[in-house]
């Protein structure tokens, strides 16, 4: 596993355990808008809130990449064509 997925693991038991350990009511408003719920529900749709923002914040990135290695794979099959049409010269036989 890599680190991230490593890291990704410890921080949502982390965010689990304070959760429940937290579970009292709690009024959450946001101008006219206002939630009443546990403490364990406000903290969890705070947290996947944070995940879905990382998560478009990172797909123009993603699709530069994919492009920039679309290009990278069609650039290297052209240099390898040009490779096998030119003949290497050969070398005299040693005698």
């Amino acid at each position: 596993m890599s680190f991230f997925t490593i890291f990704a693991i410890i921080l949502t038991g982390l965010v689990a355990l304070f959760s429940v350990q937290n579970s009292q009511p709690v009024k959450v408003t946001f101008l006219q808008w206002y939630f009443e719920g546990s403490l364990v529900i406000v903290l969890l749709l705070t947290f996947v809130a944070g995940l879905v923002t990382a998560y478009l914040f990172s797909i123009p990135s993603r699709f530069r990449k994919k492009r920039e290695l679309t290009e990278c794979r069609h650039r290297l099959r052209e240099l390898e064509g040009k490779g096998k049409e030119r003949k290497e010269p050969t070398a005299p036989p040693n005698l």
